[in-house]
């Protein structure tokens, strides 16, 4: 089975990442994990001000300092895993990555708000359920 976990560094995410490990993977044996995590793009005047290298560097910077934990607690687990980073629309960029990679699930972590909640904070794993063709595993 071909896995996305999203991962973004939260309680959340770490409860997904903890499902994956122990749950997913004991009734999973042929697992195949990728992990991504999504940055927001900077503004326009920003990328102008600082420089395109300057503004990748500071995304890969992010990107490893949000996943350096998890890297950790995959490889105790012994549990191998691809990494995939990207910038943009988080939910957007999730749901097209899985669906361009064939992904069987996604799995990510959820605050559990309600739907009321959402109109006024906005959710990324519902709005990754309602773009997204492939099967997502919501974790509370």
């Amino acid at each position: 089975m071909k896995v996305l976990l999203s991962y973004d560094g939260s309680e959340c995410s770490d409860r997904a990442a903890k499902f994956v490990m122990t749950t997913l993977r004991r009734q999973t044996p042929d697992l195949r994990l990728d992990v991504i995590h999504v940055d927001m793009p900077m503004l326009d005047r920003v990328v102008a001000t600082l420089g395109e290298e300057t503004v990748a560097r500071l995304h890969r910077e992010n990107a490893d300092l949000v996943l350096k934990d998890l890297r950790a607690k995959l490889k105790r687990a012994q549990l191998p895993f691809n990494e995939v980073v990207a910038t943009g629309p988080i939910a957007k960029k999730i749901g097209e990555y899985a669906e361009k990679g064939r992904y069987d699930m996604i799995v990510m972590g959820s605050h559990g708000r309600s739907a009321a909640g959402n109109l006024f904070l906005g959710s990324v794993a519902t709005r990754v359920l309602a773009e997204c063709k492939v099967p997502v595993l919501i974790v509370r």
